[in-house]
């Protein structure tokens, strides 16, 4: 009888979560500090640059600019598997890139 009640609440709670409506997106990322003729061309760049930076290798954890993030992200999914930190990882390696090429969030 436990059992039922446990699997009742668990399925009662996991409904209610999936039923929340989410939240809306962020408003886009304001950048300063650059040349306004080049900020298409950095953040094409950048973006490739993230998301062909290979998160899941240790290979990563060298590279000078963004092996720091890499590493920290390996610890998180290590500590927490369920954890899936790479959309936060390659936000992380598009604003260091922004700002090595001068920009700034505003």
């Amino acid at each position: 009888m436990r059992s039922a009640t446990a699997i009742l609440v668990l399925g009662l709670t996991l409904s209610a979560c999936a039923s929340q409506p989410k939240p809306p997106p962020p408003p886009p990322t304001v950048w300063i500090g650059g040349d306004p003729a080049h900020l298409a061309a950095d953040q094409a760049q950048c973006k490739k640059e993230s998301a062909e930076l290979d998160v899941n290798q240790s290979a990563a954890y060298s590279d000078p600019r963004y092996g720091a993030a890499v590493a920290l992200a390996a610890q998180v999914r290590r500590d927490n598997p369920l954890s899936d930190q790479t959309a936060n990882i390659r936000a992380a390696v598009f604003a260091a890139c922004m700002n090595d090429k001068g920009w700034k969030p505003q």
